[in-house]
């Protein structure tokens, strides 16, 4: 029976096994070596391979192989059976000169087919320098301090990808530790620096567990990456950035010395994690501002984008909602974005967008407005594109893009008509009994003079002043909404104080949900909209000093704006520092409708 069970399930693997397709890789490990350094060359494949023909390597001293290795794993997802087997082939060398190389690729014989593996890279470096022992050792003493790093051998670097950039350009930012020594722990409570000045985007980083091997400055260190983040300046003019630091732990080995007289000249390893702060020292961006011939469409986009649109129907009835979509995506500041101007033609009402931001990555993504429109009158609409303007950093100037018009036919709708058909009894209900004289009408009749005329009467002339009188009421009324509208500033204030009390009630739902890292990016967004509004400033060109003073000019109490920015800064910070699993949410909630309701006062 056993015997029988294992023929099946040779015959079960070996038919999963040849139904998988044939991978067959190369590696180099390491890749990045010094010279005399030894490197392993590795064949891997998914099958058994009969024949491998290895090319001609003449760049390294082939020290031996192949070293081969069988190994398989057997797994059972709802019944069915997956075996995977990887057999690999190891063959050693050694680096004999300093340069960048290529290993051409490999060929395998699997079954009855040929099959070649990817080319390998590898990067040899200068031999790397052996350090001097120290000769002398110091006289009674028990112990010896552990040896200085220099820094050389242990730092960290805070790269940028540019140092000049216009106001709302992305900056991609990297914190990276380089290490030639061995390292014991990386304190994961980086002291990141006060990015003032700057809108910040984190970038989702995995925890340190590993260095990898990398070139810099033609010597070899493990590396990895500690933070990354990308910041949008808000402001012209230079902006330091300051130092990063993070505290690390290096295991390093202090020789303990026996004071008994035979064992003078004998020492005793012991090794100790040694603490060491490492700092990246300040970095300064000159950020530039736009150019002054910014066209009327433009609203604080910067970067490279593109425009699409869509409508759910060019046909409908009255009262039947259309969804009219527009989509911008690319790359650059889509966080910052303001609504889109977009034109409907009366007959049509339209409702505020619903717009989202989807983010393929913190540098690119898309941002949808969402429009629902409720056709009212029956006729034929034309909608005009609408009109987006954004700043290109790459060729230094404005780009307008347009979207797609649409004709939208409104037919009559079913309830669109004044008159229904209704069930019911309209007259008395007549009962036939087979009478002669059916139905007589019993009611009184009112009776009046063939040569009176209402046109002529009293009440004519009152109906007809009380239309007149009302005319001109409306006529007022229309003429004071038109002025009242026009005025663009005015609307933009009214507007700032509806949306901002609409985003906050967006936040409190957000703590419900328990997305509080979200709900601090959607708070920072509304709070800096809202003063964006408020003081008629485009939010590309709106800083916290130029806040600050447009707020002192506006009478507003140095303690509410202090206020103000600190609850904008308890919100940076908890974007992107462990601190935010402190931050007590909900008072940051209150604390920002408290100081909204304020400022709104001030500024009616």
């Amino acid at each position: 029976m056993r015997t029988f069970m294992g023929i099946m399930l040779t015959v079960i693997f070996n038919t999963c096994g040849f139904a998988q397709e044939v991978e067959f890789t190369a590696s180099a490990t390491p890749d990045v070596l010094h010279v005399g350094e030894q490197f392993n060359l590795i064949y891997s494949s998914n099958h058994q391979i009969s024949d491998l023909d290895l090319p001609e390597i003449r760049e390294f001293e082939f020290l031996g192989g192949p070293s081969q290795g069988h190994s398989q794993s057997i797994s059972s997802v709802n019944g069915k059976i997956t075996r995977t087997s990887t057999y690999q082939y190891t063959y050693f060398f050694r680096a004999l000169k300093e340069g960048e190389f290529t290993i051409p690729a490999a060929t395998a014989k699997i079954g009855n087919r040929e099959y070649q593996a990817n080319p390998v890279s590898i990067e040899v470096v200068p031999a790397q320098t052996t350090p001097s022992s120290r000769q002398n050792q110091p006289d009674g003493n028990d112990t010896e301090q552990p040896e200085e790093i220099d820094d050389n051998s242990l730092f960290i670097r805070f790269m940028v990808d540019k140092t000049e950039a216009y106001i709302g350009e992305q900056i991609a930012v990297t914190i990276k530790l380089y290490s030639k020594v061995n390292l014991s722990g990386v304190d994961q409570a980086f002291k990141g620096p006060d990015f003032t000045g700057f809108f910040i985007e984190p970038v989702e980083v995995m925890p340190l567990r590993s260095l990898e091997r990398e070139v810099y400055n033609g010597d070899i260190y493990g590396t990895g990456i500690l933070r990354q983040m990308v910041i949008i300046p808000q402001h012209s003019g230079d902006i330091t950035i300051g130092s990063f630091d993070v505290d690390v732990s290096v295991r390093q080995e202090v020789r303990r010395r026996i004071t008994d007289s035979f064992f003078d000249d004998f020492f005793f390893p012991d090794v100790q994690n040694v603490p060491y702060t490492l700092s990246s020292g300040p970095v300064r961006i000159s950020v530039k501002p736009l150019p002054d011939d910014a066209p009327d469409s433009f609203a604080g986009a910067v970067g490279n984008f593109r425009l699409s649109s869509s409508i759910s129907g060019t046909e409908t009835m009255t009262n039947e909602p259309l969804t009219l979509k527009y989509m911008i995506s690319g790359t650059g500041n889509l966080k910052l974005m303001d609504e889109l101007t977009v034109d409907i033609p009366a007959g049509l009402e339209r409702y505020d967008p619903v717009i989202s931001t989807n983010l393929d990555n913190a540098r690119s993504g898309t941002k949808t407005y969402e429009y629902l429109i409720i056709p009212h009158n029956a006729g034929i609409y034309s909608i005009p594109p609408a009109e987006f303007t954004y700043f290109d950093p790459a060729s230094r100037e404005y780009r307008t893009l347009y979207s797609q018009s649409y004709t939208v036919n409104v037919r009559k709708g079913e309830w669109d008509s004044l008159s229904h058909a209704v069930s019911g009894v309209y007259k008395e209900d007549v009962q036939l009994l087979n009478e002669d004289i059916h139905y007589i009408k019993t009611r009184s009749i009112r009776l009046s003079d063939k040569d009176s005329y209402f046109a002529g009467s009293w009440l004519f002339y009152i109906l007809s002043g009380a239309v007149l009188i009302m005319f001109i009421v409306l006529l007022t009324v229309r003429n004071r909404l038109k002025a009242y509208n026009a005025d663009v500033v005015q609307v933009r204030k009214r507007r700032a104080d509806k949306y901002a009390l609409k985003r906050l009630k967006h936040c409190g739902g957000l703590i419900e949900q328990g997305k509080h890292t979200e709900f601090y990016d959607v708070l920072l967004v509304a709070l800096w909209r809202y003063l964006s509004d408020k003081l008629n400033i485009p939010l590309s060109g709106l800083s916290r000093e130029t806040a600050m003073e447009q707020l002192k000019i506006r009478s507003i109490e140095e303690e509410l704006i202090r206020e103000f920015f600190r609850i904008t800064g308890e919100c940076e910070v908890a974007r992107y520092t462990p601190v935010a699993e402190h931050t007590d949410i909900k008072q940051i909630y209150q604390d920002a409708l408290d100081v909204i309701s304020k400022i709104q006062q001030k500024l009616k």
